[in-house]
């Protein structure tokens, strides 16, 4: 696959734009923080497939609208709990931009770590149900590529304070997404620039409780 990365810089939050190397016309984004600069990068010949979100805050869907006037057919994939979110400005925290944000469309469709979704020949989105910074936070495997959303911003504290946030799923979220990683796997975080695996230091997570 091929993978380009756009940064919110109002609030250095990053979104994915995936497309096939292999000339196929569909392609997918993680997280819509910035929009704008991920559709530029959209041939006309190409179709936005669907989108993807970690979690519902504003500075990961506030794109939404956007994307869906361009490709109203995309779907949105996401937990339920972001979905009820997406229809609650104070909930996605949007309303307390200034800028408030809902979303009641049809096509979302929920998802959870039983579901398997083929992106391209053989090639598939993994889902890992990773709560703590936001109960319904989603971490993305796609190949040796590992999108963590806030679930994970490497060598930086999970942050917990917000509604629903808990630290001890916290924890255990970083644990699960440690099983899942292999050495050469690259980490996504939804801020930040992109870590291999091998380089942090789980620990830091696991045994440290300022998280």
């Amino acid at each position: 696959m091929l993978l380009q990365s756009f940064v919110n810089k109002r609030f250095n939050s990053n979104t994915f734009l995936i497309k096939s190397l292999n000339n196929h016309k569909d392609c997918y984004l993680i997280d819509i923080g910035n929009a704008e600069d991920a559709l530029k990068e959209i041939g006309d010949e190409q179709l936005m497939k669907a989108i993807f979100l970690t979690h519902d805050h504003y500075d990961h869907i506030c794109g939404i609208h956007l994307i869906l006037e361009r490709y109203p057919a995309c779907t949105v994939f996401c937990s339920k709990y972001t979905q009820e979110a997406l229809r609650n400005s104070k909930m996605n925290l949007s309303f307390y931009q200034q800028t408030p944000i809902t979303y009641h469309g049809e096509n979302i469709e929920i998802i959870d770590e039983s579901s398997c979704i083929g992106l391209f020949e053989d090639l598939n989105i993994q889902i890992l149900e990773t709560p703590g910074h936001n109960e319904g936070c989603l971490t993305f495997k796609i190949g040796t590529a590992i999108f963590t959303g806030d679930s994970l911003i490497p060598h930086l504290p999970i942050v917990t304070k917000l509604k629903t946030g808990n630290k001890e799923k916290a924890m255990q979220s970083v644990l699960k997404i440690q099983n899942h990683s292999a050495l050469e796997d690259i980490i996504y975080p939804g801020h930040g620039a992109p870590v291999s695996a091998k380089d942090i230091n789980w620990n830091f997570y696991l045994k440290n409780d300022r998280h």
